[in-house]
């Protein structure tokens, strides 16, 4: 079981040995803290202690850090680095450490250049967006030739505005030279949503002439604030906006040219980030006049180490198991071989911590039913190949290590089944000599073509489900029996085992001996028999009997889980197929150089899609086999992640 047993540690110390504990703790790394502000709900906690925080310098480093991070995604925007494929932190020796700190004013110096850089910015696009919105607004109507601030004579007014596209302006314009003496309409221009129109008439028909043009859906539009014509505005806006876009990219130009500072401010922004853990860490911390209380969790293997911490700065400490109702944090420890299959489990839950870490056991499994899903040499190869070289290229962390180790073995077991199956790039070894070299050259399976022969493929396929959800009920079993319920383990799972096994001999066990179906059919009946009379013995009354009933009906389920497994078939059958088929597209155009071009590119687009659908899908069903039809069996979730008070953050790993 690689769940680590962990200790419960409560620590009092003096006041004055505080700092010096925290930062040892935060360097040892292994120590969870707890919140202990609950324990201030009880009288005597309340009279004696109250949480040790400093809210206003809390507040203070995170604006601090929330700036200076600003500063590194405005040179990431501006400036001309290249991005790597993958993001790492960058390493810093320990003993670098008091030179960071020693930089820290200059470093801040260099985050409000950079931002103050930034707003300049932020304050040149504000303009350019205003001259662009004024663009759009005056744009409509430059053929209109009158200045903007014109709203008539001594004895004419001028009415400029918009109506609904499909007005009749014909007619309009006719009704008001019939009801209006001496007015002028036209239309200026036009989009797909409005008409754009003026209209000239004397001072003392205007409110007529208003009446008429809003009875065909008219809105005014004003300019005020503007003077000239159109025409000499949008010149005017064009001269600002190119001198705006200048100064534009010459402040772009500073924030590149200041990219080297990059560094300094990431190391700026590591100082804030560990001092605002320690601040904010003090919260789970209670303070007395002249002592401090703390208490956590502690890996068992880790207890030496931090005893030795606490007795040095001279604490008075214990360590405990946990309670049986106590909330432990979840730490896996496994080999590291198996670590990379960790963000399967990862990405389900976490188990409980007193559940059971399945990752050693179903690590095996997954490589294997990923390898029989894709079950293309060729594409084992691309896939770990590529994975291997970005391992050794990125000193990668975290999840995205586990993630590219994992299909780096996935890759090794598709190029194994490729091999077993005979798949390499489909058939494109026959398919390219016997076009291009006018002989067939056939890479034969090392054991059998899944395409000729698929009824094999479904048994193994079979086999493996009762393989895998047999191991799963044994997981099951063993915790039932390391918790005393040994009666549930052979009642729940060792007639299981019995009803399954002999099904199978019962049905199936002809081909290997006339003998064996007998046997079959008897362990089937104990088996059931044993199902029927257990199921219920939880139940009181009637229920003993439809318990007993619900259990056998569960046969259907386990049936159901087992025939899940055919999808190690339907997927590995459609790599082939899609393989061979975008093989056959690319001899389309026959031989010859052109029909060589042709099949090059075919051959990579085709395959390059194939390759991207087909592992995507092995992922999704590798991991569905694990989650629904083995985890099912016996999983227990919902365990929270271990996380100590250490140091680590986003730019920079600390080397030690």
């Amino acid at each position: 079981m690689s769940i680590v047993n962990m200790q419960r540690v409560a620590v009092i110390g003096l006041d004055t040995e505080k700092e010096k504990l925290m930062n040892q703790l935060m360097d040892f790394g292994a120590v969870e803290l707890t919140d202990q502000s609950e324990k201030l709900s009880e009288e005597i906690w309340a009279q004696t202690a109250s949480v040790d925080e400093d809210r206003e310098k809390v507040i203070s480093l995170e604006a601090k850090a929330n700036r200076a991070e600003q500063a590194l995604e405005v040179i990431d925007r501006y400036g001309d680095i290249k991005h790597p494929l993958f993001r790492t932190r960058r390493a810093v020796k320990k003993s670098q450490m008091d030179k960071l700190i020693e930089g820290e004013e200059k470093n801040e110096k260099n985050v409000d250049y950079i931002l103050g850089l930034n707003d300049r910015i932020h304050s040149i696009n504000e303009k350019i967006n205003k001259l662009i919105q004024d663009e759009a607004f005056l744009s409509p109507w430059v053929n209109y030739d009158l200045p903007l601030e014109t709203e008539g004579t001594e004895t004419t007014a001028v009415f400029t505005g918009v109506l609904p596209v499909g007005t009749d302006t014909e007619k309009l314009n006719a009704r008001l030279e019939e009801e209006i003496e001496r007015v002028l309409f036209k239309v200026v221009g036009s989009d797909k949503d409005l008409i754009y129109t003026a209209a000239l008439t004397p001072k003392e028909r205007q409110e007529d002439v208003l009446a008429i043009l809003k009875q065909f859906g008219f809105s005014q539009t004003a300019f005020k604030g503007y003077t000239q014509t159109v025409g000499e505005n949008l010149k005017r806006i064009a001269g600002e906006k190119d001198v705006l876009e200048k100064q534009k990219e010459e402040t772009a130009a500073e924030i590149a040219a200041a990219a080297g500072m990059k560094g300094g401010i990431e190391q700026y922004w590591y100082i804030l980030t560990i001092m605002r853990k320690k601040e904010k860490i003090r919260t789970k911390l209670l303070k007395t006049r002249k002592t401090f209380f703390i208490e956590g969790w502690v890996p068992e293997k880790c207890v030496p180490k931090a005893s030795a911490i606490l007795e040095e700065n001279g604490c008075y400490y214990t360590f405990r198991d946990p309670l049986e109702d106590e909330e432990v944090p979840v730490l896996l420890h496994n080999s590291s071989a198996v670590v990379p299959f960790e963000a399967v489990t990862e990405m389900y839950s976490l188990p409980d911590y007193r559940g059971f870490d399945p990752t050693s056991i179903f690590a095996l499994f997954y490589a294997v039913f990923f390898g029989m899903m894709l079950s293309d040499a060729g594409y084992g190869i691309l896939m770990a190949v590529g994975c291997f070289i970005v391992l050794k290229k990125f000193n990668l962390e975290g999840m995205t290590y586990k993630m590219i180790k994992l299909f780096f073995y996935c890759g090794i077991s598709t190029i194994i089944w490729g091999a077993l199956f005979g798949g390499w790039f489909g058939d494109i070894v026959a398919v390219f000599s016997r076009t291009f070299l006018g002989k067939e050259v056939v890479l034969q399976p090392i054991w059998f073509n899944p395409l000729d022969d698929p009824m094999k493929l479904l048994i193994l396929s079979l086999a493996l489900g009762i393989v895998h959800i047999f191991i799963g009920m044994g997981i099951k079993a063993y915790m039932q029996i390391k918790e005393g319920k040994w009666l549930d383990a052979v009642c729940d799972e060792g007639f299981w085992y019995i009803t399954i096994l002999g099904l199978i001999a019962w049905l199936g066990g002809g081909t290997v001996s006339t003998a064996l179906p007998k046997v079959g059919m008897y362990m089937s009946i104990i088996g059931a028999a044993g199902l029927l009379l257990t199921g219920g013995r939880h139940n009181k009354g009637f229920g003993k009997i439809t318990g007993g009933l619900s259990n056998i009906y569960s046969i259907t389920s386990y049936m159901s889980d087992i025939l899940s497994y055919a999808r190690l078939l339907a997927l590995g059958l459609a790599t082939g197929v899609i393989a061979q088929v975008v093989n056959t597209m690319g001899t389309l155009f026959g031989g010859g150089f052109g029909g060589l071009i042709a099949l090059v590119l075919i051959f990579i687009l085709g395959h390059a899609l194939n390759l991207a659908i087909n592992a995507l899908g092995a992922f999704i069903h590798s991991s569905r086999l694990q989650y629904v039809e083995f985890f099912g069996k016996f999983y227990l979730d919902g365990g929270e992640p271990f996380d100590p008070f250490r140091r680590k953050t986003k730019y920079i790993k600390l080397e030690d």
